[in-house]
């Protein structure tokens, strides 16, 4: 789980990403990027719609996937920016293996220090 201060955790936060960020596609989330302009720690948000399941079990499994990844690289990921996830139904059929080397992909084309 990623530490508190990893986290985004207001609205206003996660709709500056939306409305002043960039916005990353994969073939199973897409990514906003906002770039605060200062030398805090990055902070990670998801969002994850009932839609892409009913269960919460399933969602909340995918958010971990993402946050542990997140929380072994954090050294490889530039500082200051606000990241949100943007959860696609297509990630309920990958493996963690498959989740962690796209996420892997976004960081070293996008995201790296």
């Amino acid at each position: 789980m990623l530490a508190s201060k990893y986290r985004l955790k207001k609205r206003m936060n996660f709709a500056r990403c939306e409305i002043d960020g960039r916005l990353i596609q994969s073939r199973s989330f897409g990514v906003e990027i906002y770039d605060r302009k200062d030398k805090d720690n990055s902070r990670f948000g998801f969002i994850i719609s009932t839609r892409i399941s009913k269960k919460a079990v399933t969602r909340n499994k995918i958010k971990r996937i993402i946050s542990d990844y997140l929380r072994l690289n954090l050294g490889k990921i530039k500082t200051g920016l606000d990241i949100v996830f943007l959860i696609k139904p297509l990630i309920v059929k990958l493996n963690r293996e498959q989740i962690e080397k796209e996420i892997n992909e976004i960081i070293t084309k996008n995201l790296q220090k």
